[in-house]
């Protein structure tokens, strides 16, 4: 119980105690078939967002996505494509100005590419890229830590002799690229930052016998715990449409869960189509619809499915 004549903002004083005022959070709005199942007006700016899942099931055309979606609202898109595969012919699909980007595919170790982020924020809070800002990583599984190889003079690689090297890369620089990111939200700086985490997943076997195995992202769980949203990419299945005979796959069925948000705490989860230009409800009049705009180069092609048996109604 406080003494009588206490006076608590006095104290504060005494103890250098301010309130930091925020921005109005800061959103990156996606297609509304995402927004429905996201739980958040969008990719938030001023936090890091984590999409993962194993491979073809969507992540890279999520960040294809939101680059674009940034672009409409004003948010300039920074790319850190690490996989060493990316196709700007996709993403200019999706409707990305690549011309109108940041691109950076030459980072070779985890080290590189924090240090590039770094560079990013800081440019960002001392005025000199005068822009909301949202960094695309695909994918911090992707790379190596400095310590994890080593260069011979000939050329070649050689992996060490080492134990979770990678995953203490990222915790060590996680939590400074985290501070960083997270007071962009505070109104003494002119420009809010973003970053969106893909990352590759692997199973873990279970832990006991007749347990459960799961899916887990990979780096252990320092991009979990600085992450406010963790979104898991599942694929359930492909839509084909037939044409003279011949088959093509032209979507991608994919459901994401919100696995984890700490920015309205809704845990949600749902399924949508991706094919290569535009994200649709996973429902057969979208499907429909989405085929009778693509009639000219198809014709009269029948679309079938692949575990996904609700689309063939299309």
């Amino acid at each position: 119980m406080a003494k009588k004549g206490f006076d608590l903002d006095s104290y504060k004083k005494t103890v250098e105690v301010n309130n930091v005022e925020k921005k109005p959070e800061k959103f990156i709005v996606l297609d509304e078939c995402l927004q429905s199942v996201i739980g958040i007006p969008g990719v938030p700016l001023g936090h890091i967002t984590q999409v993962y899942g194993k491979s073809d099931t969507g992540k890279t055309s999520l960040l294809f996505h939101t680059a674009a979606q940034a672009q409409k609202q004003g948010v300039l898109p920074v790319f850190l494509m690490t996989e060493g595969k990316v196709d700007w012919r996709r993403a200019e699909k999706m409707g990305v100005n690549v011309g109108e980007c940041i691109l950076n595919e030459d980072c070779n170790y985890l080290e590189e590419a924090f240090t590039f982020i770094d560079k990013i924020v800081s440019d960002v809070s001392m005025g000199e890229l005068p822009m909301d800002v949202i960094i695309l990583w695909d994918s911090i599984g992707s790379l190596p830590s400095k310590d994890e190889v080593k260069s011979n003079d000939d050329g070649t690689t050689e992996k060490k002799p080492s134990m979770m090297r990678a995953a203490k890369a990222i915790r060590e620089n996680m939590r400074i690229v985290q501070r960083k990111i997270n007071v962009t939200r505070n109104v003494s700086y002119p420009k809010s930052v973003g970053l969106m985490v893909l990352n590759q997943a692997y199973t873990q076997p279970p832990s006991f016998i007749g347990g459960m195995s799961k899916l887990v992202p990979y780096g252990g769980d320092a991009v979990w715990y600085a992450a406010s949203a963790v979104w898991k990419m599942s694929g359930k299945g492909k839509l084909s449409a037939k044409k003279d005979g011949m088959d093509f796959d032209f979507a991608l069925v994919s459901k994401l869960s919100v696995e984890k948000n700490h920015i309205s705490d809704l845990a949600m989860a749902g399924e949508f189509v991706i094919t290569a230009d535009a994200f649709l409800p996973n429902e057969p009049s979208a499907v429909k619809k989405y085929k009778d705009s693509h009639r000219d180069m198809w014709g009269e092609a029948q679309i079938t499915a692949t575990e996904a048996p609700e689309m063939l109604d299309a």
